[in-house]
């Protein structure tokens, strides 16, 4: 079976795998997204200060807390056009595989820069790993994040209006006119703009940014030809069983008035070093350097997002045919309660999520947390990613 080979290569790649970069061309952009979702009005408290963040994680996780559904007063059509932030590299040289492009979507907390670790980048960049199969890459800051627009975190920044920004980011990635309508931002001299017209596109994703990517899979099916979904897992034994309460967060503006003085009401924050080390780290495997990177570069969240997952799944639309892996760590705390083995069915994760794709396959990368780049055997990790794209000729 293709996941026992996938098993087999991971624990050969367990001890660390320094690569040598290769040669990469990239460009920073900003382009323009028009949107047009179905958002939801959501009942919450609203969060101002450090205080209401405590308040509205204890209105969300308790026990008898509202379900997303019961807070649900009503549809709020969304028509808008947003700013994103986005940054496309290719290999220096063409390769056999340039033509693929890999379009990257990290989890909350974080940005673009989720992708391309600066902390040995040779263990724990996926930009530079990718690039050194040949691939493209794109990245860019989802809304509320990085140097992307900033709107409503609690009526815009919902999970529907994200998933249609990603599908207007492939459509016109795909079509060829995504560079032609943005706006290059110079990060030298002499900037050369490269050509972007992928026969091929996979979506990369990590913790939320997969679920977005789950959602474009059923909403719009025909614009993926393969998915790559780290620290997800769909299990009916741990999944949501961690409630955000478990994570301290803070008011966004008042945690950190020089990084996010710009984040309005509803923009939550994870408080410190040690809330990050429980979300995305495990106990053996904890390098402090990379945590540190961690706690430098996390980014706020929309309250909003957690009520709004569901939003993702609806309403269904072309179908997506193509192979998808899941990847999620061994010791995965926000999927998984810590320790994810025996709490799904690569069957059960089909049928309920992906029941026409030609094929799921489920890994589970040992001695990992919930976020795969930090983590020790990042590259590994990495590896058999690849290795599922080539078994599937990508």
């Amino acid at each position: 079976m293709l996941s026992t080979r996938l098993a087999q290569i991971g624990l050969l790649l367990a001890a660390k795998a320094m690569t040598v970069a290769a040669s990469k061309q990239c460009i920073d952009f900003d382009v323009l997204v028009p949107v047009v979702a179905t958002n939801n009005n959501y009942t919450m408290p609203r969060v101002d200060n450090n205080i209401d963040a405590v308040q509205w994680a204890l209105n969300f996780s308790v026990w008898d807390a509202p379900t997303p559904a019961e807070r649900d007063t009503g549809f709020l059509p969304i028509k808008d056009t947003f700013n994103i932030s986005a940054q496309l590299c290719v290999p220096s040289a063409k390769t056999d595989k340039s033509d693929i492009l890999q379009i990257a979507v990290q989890g909350n907390a974080w940005d673009k820069r989720y992708w391309d670790v600066e902390v040995e980048p040779a263990e724990h960049s996926y930009v530079d790993a990718a690039i050194g199969k040949g691939y493209s890459i794109l990245m860019f800051d989802r809304i509320g994040t990085g140097k992307s627009d900033i709107p409503d975190a609690y009526y815009v920044v919902q999970a529907a209006t994200e998933v249609e920004i990603l599908a207007q980011l492939t459509a016109m990635a795909r079509n060829g006119t995504l560079l032609s309508s943005a706006r290059i931002v110079p990060t030298t001299d002499n900037i050369t703009v490269p050509e972007l017209n992928p026969t091929h596109i996979v979506h990369v994703g990590h913790s939320f940014g997969s679920l977005l990517i789950a959602g474009l899979l059923t909403q719009h099916g025909d614009m993926s030809d393969a998915a790559l979904l780290t620290g997800f897992l769909p299990s009916n034994t741990h999944l949501g069983q961690v409630p955000v309460a478990a994570f301290e967060h803070d008011f966004a503006p008042d945690h950190d008035p020089a990084r996010f003085g710009q984040f309005s009401s509803g923009y939550i924050v994870l408080t410190s070093e040690n809330t990050l080390q429980k979300v995305y780290f495990t106990q053996d495997t904890l390098e402090p350097e990379l945590l540190t990177y961690t706690e430098k570069i996390k980014q706020p969240e929309a309250v909003a997002l957690y009520a709004s997952s569901g939003q993702a799944f609806s309403p269904p639309g072309p179908v997506f045919r193509g192979p998808v892996q899941l990847i999620a760590g061994e010791f995965d705390y926000v999927n998984c309660n810590g320790d994810c083995k025996g709490t799904y069915t690569e069957e059960g994760v089909k049928n309920s999520t992906f029941p026409e794709a030609s094929n799921v396959t489920v890994y589970l990368q040992p001695n990992t947390g919930h976020a795969l780049a930090v983590a020790k055997n990042a590259s590994a990790g990495f590896e058999v990613m690849f290795s599922y794209l080539e078994a599937h000729d990508f």
